[in-house]
């Protein structure tokens, strides 16, 4: 009688000891996306591919393929507030309209974000959360300069080499098996890397999941960023500014408790961006673990 009695506490003990329990939410949600939990804390790898076209082709037209592997880490001191830092180390393969190559290998640029819930429509697995987002982005990447030493321009940098505010606003719901997030970030660059004056931007997302099973989920959503131009010494740079909307298919699993798994695969749709620019087809997969 007395082990049927402990036997349920004991359960329960070692279900809240996940992070969806302590939340009362069964949603699977990468870093930036979960439920403020007093003490939460996780930590995460993502790896991020993306290939760039910048130049009138045959004339001056670079080719950009980069690869980023992004380390994050995110704390909840409080169940409204959640800390984040991201420090990616990038790899750029840049090749020049003569098939001139430079393969760069450097880190980029930190950053922080504040995560506040300023409504939710209650305390104890929130189906409602509306959030204020913070941060800035620290001018931490290696500058690669040539034989003078001379700063090289953006293309051929891993990080912006300025000090960036970020601010922005988000809505997640949870209505087990959906789930959605809606969010509009805008990021407002200072001069950095070689006299240069990258243009404001804002990004919008809208992120739908659809969670059949405790142990995997199916996402599908569009990405919408608008550009304003930048600035090299104070003259505006032809191939910047616009605008382009990303159709994304993603996969976020559970193989265990404390890790999870995710895939998402970024189609472009309507490019609109000034110039001559083109962004191609972007993959990003990582891991999430709970501590």
């Amino acid at each position: 009688m007395l082990a049927a009695l402990l036997l349920p506490a004991g359960i329960a003990a070692d279900a809240y000891a996940c992070g969806t329990c302590s939340v009362g939410d069964p949603t699977l949600t990468i870093v930036g996306f979960e439920q403020p939990q007093a003490n939460r804390f996780r930590t995460s790898a993502t790896v991020r591919h993306r290939n760039d076209r910048l130049g009138e082709p045959g004339v001056d037209e670079l080719s950009l393929s980069e690869q980023r592997m992004e380390l994050a880490g995110a704390y909840s001191p409080i169940d409204r507030l959640t800390i984040s830092l991201m420090m990616p180390l990038v790899h750029r393969l840049v090749t020049a309209v003569n098939l001139a190559e430079a393969d760069i290998w450097a880190p980029g640029d930190m950053e922080m974000r504040l995560r506040g819930v300023v409504w939710r429509d209650r305390k104890f697995a929130p189906r409602h959360l509306v959030s204020l987002i913070g941060g800035l982005e620290f001018p931490t990447g290696a500058v690669e300069t040539d034989a003078e030493g001379v700063a090289l321009p953006l293309e051929f940098q891993a990080g912006t080499g300025s000090w960036d505010p970020i601010a922005g606003l988000s809505y997640t719901m949870f209505l087990d098996p959906w789930s959605v997030y809606v969010s509009s970030v805008g990021i407002f660059p200072t001069k950095g890397t070689a006299d240069t004056l990258t243009g404001i931007s804002v990004r919008q997302t809208v992120l739908s999941q659809f969670q059949p099973w405790r142990f995997l989920g199916f996402q599908a959503g569009m990405e919408f960023r608008i550009d304003r131009p930048g600035y090299i010494g104070g003259v505006r740079d032809p191939d910047t500014g616009g605008h382009i909307t990303y159709g994304t298919l993603g996969l976020i699993g559970l193989p265990h408790e404390k890790v999870l798994v995710h895939a998402t695969a970024a189609l472009p749709l309507i490019q609109r961006l000034d110039g001559n620019h083109r962004e191609g087809f972007a993959i990003t997969a990582g891991l999430v673990y709970e501590i």
